[in-house]
């Protein structure tokens, strides 16, 4: 996959998928690294070493695909050249975001080796599954009343062209329950926009409202239900803007029941968020509640996943309140998909956005025996697995609020986060200062680690103490 992710236009990338779908296995790590590494010179030399015992009649495929970015279609072009040199075949799908990447690869070795007529409709196979799957239940849900009108930032990236198909088919649903997308932020022909102002990374670091490009002067309809995307749409933040009005001294956060905003009447600058934390804990709530009703011949294990990022009020809150277990890992979605596996429902988000949920064999096999409509089957059917996937994780958020028949009220209610704040700071030497291996604690040199816990027990701080933990 060539991109750059939440990152500048200017940047760009590669990341690498294995062939079940996922994230590229740790051991190959030190072999892509030593191969970059390469001089030119040296190219022929490590590829004579390495790839000697490959059998001749063995015919590698590489499925690649890319984002927005003004340097993807060429750097696509030549990693199509680097295949074809090692007598490979190379699947170009185009412009497809990350999550759709690692799906397409999951799914194509799910149905044998591949061949170009079976990745032709590769999208619509996408597109068509989660959205009809979503349609279906939400139809079966009583519990929902009227359709969803969801507001979404897409950064100006490729995920704009995923999600205008969600759109188009949800809007051809017939019916009083439909999930009804405003797509804003669309303008991919204008390479410089990607990201820039915008953006789930954006809306998480500043809390500040994404700037919409070009201005609609129009009216929001619903203007309190946000969510937003990065440049290839594998993080997700839903937020809710607090508004300033124009025709008042003072900001007025908004009404719940506000149905339309003209955006000459009212300027957001700040924003509400409900970001990987939450979106952990309200997976979480759901599963809890669910399973009361499931009978299953062994006790089934929730776990949910954080880093060091994660704010404590919502560790506090999956631990007292909803008694699941929180383990806290390196900061890399690596670390956290690896360590979602050790669970029957392992839930892993970082606290900007990226994350998905994971089912073990057990409960796979044992969902297959239920009812179609059964909120648990639906949950899994809706889950890309493979990766973090903004898309399909905004089919779960809005199928369990809906379940749970649930607003964004209730949701921002489950805790309130703990003060904290999130910058960097430049110094001399990095490796001077060393950490534990779930990087909550200073190791080295042994007297920050003194002199922050002394500050940070002063009573005045005492709100920051779990946050920094």
């Amino acid at each position: 996959m060539i991109t750059a992710s939440h990152n500048p236009p200017c940047d760009n990338g590669m990341k690498l998928v294995d062939p079940h779908g996922g994230m590229l296995d740790a051991e190959w790590e030190p072999v892509v690294v030593s191969f970059m590494s390469c001089s030119d010179e040296s190219v022929s030399e490590w590829l004579s070493e390495h790839c000697c015992n490959f059998q001749d009649d063995q015919l590698p495929h590489v499925v690649l695909g890319f984002d927005t970015r003004e340097s993807s279609p060429a750097l696509a072009n030549e990693v199509n050249q680097g295949v074809s040199f090692m007598h490979g075949i190379c699947h170009e799908l185009g412009l497809v975001t990350t999550p759709q990447l690692h799906y397409f690869v999951q799914y194509i070795n799910s149905i044998g080796s591949p061949c170009s007529n079976q990745l032709v409709d590769l999208e619509t196979i996408y597109v068509h599954h989660f959205a009809e799957r979503f349609t279906t239940a939400l139809e079966n849900l009583q519990s929902c009343t009227e359709s969803i009108h969801l507001n979404i930032d897409c950064a100006h990236g490729v995920g704009s062209k995923v999600l205008e198909r969600f759109r188009a088919y949800f809007s051809s649903v017939k019916g009083p329950r439909r999930l009804i997308l405003h797509l804003y932020n669309t303008e991919t022909e204008n390479k410089e926009l990607l990201n820039q102002n915008c953006g789930a990374d954006f809306v998480k670091i500043t809390l500040n409202a994404p700037k919409l490009t070009p201005p609609n002067e129009q009216s929001i309809m619903y203007p309190d239900r946000w969510a937003t995307i990065d440049g290839d749409a594998d993080r997700l933040i839903y937020f809710r803007p607090i508004f300033t009005h124009c025709s008042s001294s003072s900001g007025n956060r908004l009404n719940n029941d506000m149905k339309e905003l003209h955006l000459t009447e009212a300027v957001a600058q700040q924003v509400e968020l409900l970001d990987g934390d939450r979106i952990s804990c309200l997976f979480a709530h759901f599963l809890v509640k669910v399973l009361k009703s499931v009978s299953s011949d062994r006790n089934l294990t929730i776990g949910v996943i954080q880093t060091a990022y994660a704010n404590s009020a919502s560790t506090r809150y999956l631990t007292e309140h909803l008694h699941v277990s929180v383990v806290c890992v390196p900061t890399g979605v690596k670390h956290l998909h690896h360590a979602a596996q050790s669970f029957d429902f392992g839930i892993y988000f970082e606290a900007n956005g990226h994350g998905t949920v994971l089912f073990s064999k057990h409960i796979l096999n044992f969902a297959k025996n239920l009812n179609v409509n059964n909120p648990l089957r639906t949950f899994i059917d809706l889950t890309n697995t493979s990766i973090g996937d903004a898309i399909t994780d905004i089919l779960l958020v809005e199928y369990t609020l809906a379940w749970l028949n649930w607003s964004f009220i209730n949701w921002f209610s489950m805790y309130d986060d703990l003060p904290s704040k999130q910058l960097k700071v430049t110094i001399a030497k990095r490796d001077l200062i060393q950490v534990t291996w779930d990087e909550r604690r200073v190791t080295s040199p042994t007297e920050l680690q003194v002199n922050l816990t002394i500050l940070l027990s002063r009573s005045s701080l005492l709100t920051l103490i779990s946050s920094f933990k």
